[in-house]
């Protein structure tokens, strides 16, 4: 027999691995640190109700989820965690998300990190796109909405550039951003 899961009153906004920095005046979740709800983020669902979180943050962890663990069948807990990110998440509700940029080596210099993530994986997490590239059998159900990806950490060689040169340099150079934040909006 399964334990019953006990839902913490909803929080509106929620520090997503808060670990020891959690935002004031935010419901922290994570395994230990500042948070609120002592949770293992890879232990679905999470202790939260749905369409109860208005704004969450998520700073220097998507880059930490592991691609399978044993109790998922199978499926890339990249899916899993944005479904579940997806069903807490209120109508239009917004994540603002840090990472080191793929093309940074950030992304590369801490052994735990199994992911490197570019302002394109961010797409996967549409429904709209994913249909338009056909990838809607994507084992992924939430539709979230990139609102803004801007790059942090501008290398000084490249700070007083326009948009679009730091745009190209991003792409095409290592190391012109060191992270990646993202704006993303729950569509239902």
């Amino acid at each position: 027999m399964k334990a019953k899961l006990e839902l913490v009153e909803a929080p509106l906004r929620l520090d997503i691995a808060c670990g020891q920095a959690k935002e004031p005046g935010w419901t922290g979740i994570d395994l230990a640190g500042d948070a609120d709800i002592i949770h293992d983020l890879f232990v679905f669902p999470w202790p939260i109700e749905d369409d109860s979180v208005a704004e969450a943050r998520i700073s220097h962890f998507v880059e930490h989820i592991p691609h399978y663990l044993p109790h998922w069948n199978g499926v890339d807990g990249w899916w899993l965690f944005f479904d579940e990110l997806y069903r807490i998440c209120q109508p239009d509700a917004t994540v603002d998300i840090v990472h080191p940029y793929a093309m940074s080596g950030r992304a590369f210099q801490d052994p735990t990190h199994v992911r490197y993530i570019n302002e394109t994986t961010w797409f996967y997490l549409d429904a709209e796109w994913r249909k338009a590239q056909t990838l809607d059998h994507y084992p992924v159900h939430c539709d979230f909405e990139a609102v803004t990806i801007i790059g942090t950490g501008v290398d000084e060689s490249m700070a007083n550039r326009s948009a679009e040169t730091q745009a190209f340099g991003r792409a095409h150079y290592w190391n012109v951003v060191s992270d990646l934040g993202v704006k993303l909006r729950a569509r239902k």
